[in-house]
């Protein structure tokens, strides 16, 4: 299944600070967008389209568990640690699970959850918001250690290290807690959009301008002092990882010092860095970056970390929405045309040096945009709203499909555990990853 890549698809922009192209401008005026989006709305069941050939569904796989919510409606996504998963319910409960499927949490919050919990990579505290304006932290062993009063039933929780930060669009601040004991570290006033970008040791966030104009400052996670500010002609931040920054403006990227806001290089990307649906860039061992085109298929850029040096671009599906990277390869979820009308999950997969290893257009509908996209185990899955499936990271080949009688889901992973949440019954499973 590997394909060689020659032509435009194998070019590279030039080394740090090459002279800036012209990028081609996109956006909603995009002749394909509102084409697909058209398509999305046509209920249909594609077929698996892989190295050539057309398969039809495989069925469905049975969960390692299953722990239904019997007093629930329904049930918000899922979030994942390393050994446990923790689900919000209509119930007006957290619930949370050690990956054997042994209830751990049972906590009554002040109204249905509906927001995925805020958690840390492992252990515990965790973090949920209630549709009652709350912010409820409770141990992963099931106690309850503090809780937040709050007006506005959808507020916005991230988590990093030992900081939670609580976005409440009601008061129109950012507050920043000690995630064990609740300890206020920081409130700043900020507009509800876009969210917070979290990293070890900075909160960024976007600051009132009486002119209109968008500007950032970067907050100390500890104390709540700014360490430095983004000017409007500085861009955005688009993802923060360690003790580097990484900001977008146009198709240009930064990396930045967290501690000072340096630029440690920049880049600009031949194209139109950005797009409709889903983040513009990923930040990982390298920076990855979504190259949309008015009238073809979205590009994958990767570049690297340390210098900023073009390493590769691949294209990909339409609308480039996800990307994962493992220690073996970087895999991307686009859309694709459905013959017979509606849009499906395309998946690429790649080596690190950009060799393609496999394509395939899965039989996954989606109304919108794609759900989660992830490694676990020894998968690589991809989900809809609506239906999850798992293929061998190898060579693309479909391992199972879970597909729930109506029921929309959620999806998370942690490790070699993967997670569903059953949104309109109330529940929530274990699948297989290996």
């Amino acid at each position: 299944m590997r394909e060689s890549d020659d032509g435009p698809d194998a070019s590279a922009d030039g080394g740090p600070d090459a002279g800036a192209s012209t990028p081609r401008t996109t956006g909603g005026d995009r002749p394909r967008w509102s084409r697909r989006r058209a398509l999305a709305s046509i209920a249909s069941v594609g077929t698996l389209s892989l190295a050539g050939c057309s398969l039809r569904s495989l069925g469905g796989v049975d969960p390692v568990w299953v722990r239904d919510f019997p007093d629930a409606a329904g049930a918000g996504p899922p979030a994942a640690t390393a050994g446990h998963v923790v689900v919000g319910g209509q119930d007006r409960r957290l619930h949370g699970f050690t990956a054997d499927g042994e209830r751990v949490v049972d906590v009554e919050t002040g109204g249905p959850v509906e927001a995925r919990p805020a958690v840390p990579a492992s252990g515990g505290p965790v973090h949920v918001h209630s549709t009652d304006g709350d912010l409820y932290t409770v141990d992963i062993s099931g106690e309850r250690l503090w809780h937040v009063e709050g007006r506005d039933r959808d507020g916005w929780l991230g988590r990093a290290g030992s900081l939670v930060v609580h976005n409440d669009p009601v008061e129109g601040a950012v507050t920043g807690y000690d995630a064990t004991d609740g300890t206020r570290r920081f409130r700043h006033f900020s507009p509800n959009y876009p969210s917070p970008t979290l990293g070890d040791s900075i909160c960024v966030l976007v600051e009132p301008s009486p002119d209109g104009e968008r500007t950032y400052a970067a907050l100390d996670s500890a104390t709540g002092d700014v360490r430095w500010k983004l000017g409007s002609d500085d861009g955005y931040p688009a993802a923060v990882v360690g003790d580097r920054v990484l900001t977008l403006r146009d198709s240009t990227l930064r990396l930045r010092r967290a501690e000072d806001g340096t630029v440690r290089w920049r880049r600009t990307v031949e194209g139109d860095v950005g797009g409709i649906s889903g983040p513009p860039v990923w930040f990982d061992e390298d920076v990855y970056a979504r190259v949309g085109h008015r009238d073809g298929r979205d590009e994958l850029v990767a570049i690297d970390r340390e210098d900023g040096t073009v390493l590769w671009r691949r294209t990909v599906g339409y609308e480039l929405e996800a990307v994962t990277v493992t220690a073996e390869g970087v895999f991307a979820a686009s859309e694709a045309e459905d013959p017979d009308g509606g849009i499906l999950i395309r998946l690429d997969a790649f080596d690190r040096d950009g060799t393609r290893r496999w394509q395939t257009t899965t039989d996954i509908s989606i109304g919108g945009t794609v759900e989660a996209l992830g490694h676990a185990g020894e998968v690589v899955f991809a989900a809809s709203d609506r239906e999850i499936a798992a293929y061998d990271p190898d060579d693309g080949s479909r391992r199972w499909r879970h597909e729930p009688d109506a029921s929309r889901i959620g999806a998370a992973a942690a490790g070699d555990a993967l997670y569903v949440s059953y949104r309109d019954s109330g529940g929530a499973a274990r699948l297989p990853t290996s």
